[in-house]
């Protein structure tokens, strides 16, 4: 069985978004029709997640699994031979089965645009058509109200039973003005339902002099169902990019993966971006994070270095967890290139090696 990573684009005017709908209008139904006409089988495909009817995507990214003995590119091919001309794969390429498009998703990238000038018709399904000129200042101050980590309730329609925790983390938002049109992107490990949306007719509230930003504020704090909500047209909003962290090993209770953000990194020289680029670069010295799977909890790190390799822990009783992890972790260093052994060490024993 071979897992395959897909990157697909399309404009979403015509469907009633990426999940499955009985009516089959939506992009994930008519991808899983062409890969049933292909296999003759059928597959069920899985999304980094939804978009919402009318909203497009430049780079939305799905999975499946298959034992076809086709390259990415043969899939590429196939699937865009009967796929409509507004849905179009970008890329297939065959990866390893640690891969999940869902749960390893390091950030992704949602881009609001807004056309407060004469009506559009060249850019009508890919920007709200707003024709009321609007205040760029007062919506980039409104813009920082949402920067950070906070309980967005009153800013979604994700039910509390199902998403108990409406807590996020907006990492950043990227304010421009190019002559009548507007941008505004979004940055985020995850976001609820309609979360974008609303955020964003937010600050469009604001630039229309509707809304002060103290208001906005104000609804944030609230964090209740019952404040005055509305949805920015679903056409202004793309999906952008979805960015992915490496996963080295995996079992039923821990993991070994890339460091992300809010990780507890183990030496106080240690940044994160120079841990990303050592990781993306396939440098010499690399580090990961070892964790527990369900709620993240740090257990200690994996060091890479010459074809060596270290499992540090911080705390000695976890001993048996990382003795389960180590076969895991050594299929990855056969796979590639290491020859040497991955030894479990506690953290006052680690070597350092950067």
């Amino acid at each position: 069985m071979t897992r395959y990573k897909c990157t697909v684009s399309y404009v979403g005017r015509n469907y009633d978004g990426w999940q499955s709908q009985t009516q089959g209008r939506s992009i994930q139904e008519h991808i899983e029709s062409v890969l049933q006409k292909i296999a003759k089988q059928r597959i069920n495909v899985t999304a980094s997640g939804r978009t919402d009817a009318g909203v497009s995507a430049k780079e939305q990214v799905f999975m499946f699994d298959s034992d076809m003995n086709m390259t990415g590119r043969k899939w590429m091919g196939a699937l865009n031979g009967y796929l409509p001309d507004d849905i179009h794969i970008m890329n297939c390429e065959e990866t390893d089965l640690l891969f999940h498009a869902r749960y390893n998703v390091r950030y992704k990238k949602y881009t609001y645009r807004i056309n407060d000038g004469p009506y559009d018709v060249f850019t009508k399904d890919t920007a709200y058509q707003c024709q009321i000129p609007l205040d760029y200042e007062k919506m980039v101050e409104c813009s920082k109200v949402f920067l950070g980590t906070h309980d967005f309730t009153s800013f979604n329609s994700s039910p509390l039973t199902l998403y108990p925790d409406q807590t996020r983390t907006v990492f950043k938002i990227d304010m421009n003005r190019d002559g009548h049109m507007f941008t505004m992107t979004f940055y985020g490990k995850g976001f609820l339902r309609y979360m974008v949306r609303m955020m964003s007719a937010a600050i469009i509230d604001v630039g229309k002099h509707k809304l002060e930003v103290k208001d906005v504020k104000d609804m944030l704090e609230a964090k209740s169902r019952t404040i005055a909500r509305r949805n920015a047209p679903a056409q202004g909003l793309t999906l952008e990019h979805v960015d992915y962290f490496e996963m080295i090993a995996l079992n039923h209770e821990t993991q070994v993966r890339e460091f992300l953000r809010g990780d507890r990194l183990p030496y106080k020289e240690w940044i994160l971006p120079d841990l990303e680029k050592r990781v993306s670069e396939k440098q010499n010295i690399r580090s990961y994070a070892f964790c527990i799977r369900n709620g993240q909890r740090m257990l200690g790190f994996l060091s890479l270095y010459g074809e060596e390799g270290e499992l540090v822990l911080y705390n000695n009783e976890d001993r048996k967890k990382a003795e389960a992890m180590l076969e895991h972790i050594h299929i990855y260093m056969e796979k590639n290139g290491y020859n040497g052994h991955c030894s479990i060490v506690p953290f006052n024993e680690a070597e350092r090696h950067f």
